[in-house]
């Protein structure tokens, strides 16, 4: 499964920069959900897997703007963080995903506005694939360089939200 932690470490920091509820709980809450909305576009492995009308479902329609705002809207109020910044920031969690696939994909490419067209896009930059971070080497050794070039670059940019937010509560309890 190609780029998990970087879904994990976007979604989580979008909701932990933007989650309405400022407490150290509300901010891990936060992390958690949108780690777990980063990350739920890849259901589809699962279609693949029980081989649910064949293959092909891999970035098909989990991973398209209209599934990121059924998600984001309902995991907005499952979470009970209800209001459009709830739904804005958890349908951003998802959103992220599909979008990071269209950048980093060689594969067919991502179904983005699916139920309007089933054509899918890509940005298409040789070399920029994750693809080819991982080729040549075996299986294992090339998802474990994945994870290592994932959290040098998005391991910054989570933390900086982690501090950001704290900095956020500190502010809201005096």
């Amino acid at each position: 499964m190609p780029l998990p932690l970087a879904h994990a470490f976007i979604g989580g920091s979008l909701t932990v920069a933007a989650w309405p509820v400022k407490t150290p709980a509300g901010f891990r809450r936060g992390l958690v959900v949108g780690a777990v909305l980063g990350v739920c576009p890849d259901f589809d492995y699962l279609l693949n897997w029980l081989r649910v009308s064949g293959h092909g479902w891999h970035h098909g329609f989990t991973h398209s703007v209209v599934f990121a705002l059924v998600v984001g809207i309902a995991a907005s109020w499952v979470f009970g963080v209800r209001g459009w910044r709830g739904a804005l920031v958890c349908t951003a969690a998802v959103l992220a995903h599909p979008l990071l696939d269209y950048l980093l994909t060689d594969s067919r490419g991502v179904a983005l506005w699916w139920p309007v067209t089933d054509q899918r896009f890509k940005l298409g930059i040789e070399g920029l694939s994750y693809y080819q971070f991982a080729a040549g080497s075996q299986r294992v050794i090339g998802f474990a360089k994945l994870s290592v070039i994932e959290l040098v670059v998005f391991g910054p940019v989570f933390a900086i939200a982690v501090l950001c937010s704290r900095r956020r509560s500190r502010v809201a309890a005096r």
